[in-house]
């Protein structure tokens, strides 16, 4: 079941960052802004590690990193949408946030009941 829920939220998560890119998120972030290549460099860093996690069966701590990455995503969405909702207007990210929370809360409802 983790396994599962971990590839939809990293599948969101792809999703969510071309949203980013192509949205201009580098130049509107509201704790700092940075130049594109900057951004890029993260965003592909940071999606090359969990594609590693998805693709490495062995890793230690696996399960910890996959279910960290769930959550991670949850406050990721949560951060976009209460971001929209303080400027009341459509800020990047903010429509694939609700795929964040869609998986996220399923799946924690899910390990809950």
């Amino acid at each position: 079941m983790l396994e599962q829920f971990f590839i939809a939220s990293l599948l969101v998560q792809l999703l969510h960052s071309i949203e980013e890119l192509t949205t201009g998120f580098h130049k509107k972030w509201y704790l700092f802004k940075m130049p594109f290549w900057a951004f890029l460099s993260f965003e592909l860093a940071f999606s090359a590690f969990w594609i590693f996690v998805l693709f490495s069966p062995e890793l230690p701590h696996r399960e910890g990193l996959q279910t960290f990455f769930i959550f991670l995503m949850l406050a990721n969405g949560l951060q976009h949408i209460i971001w929209a909702v303080v400027v009341k207007k459509y800020v990047p990210g903010f429509i694939t946030a609700f795929g964040h929370l869609a998986v996220s809360l399923v799946f924690a409802f899910k390990i809950l009941f």
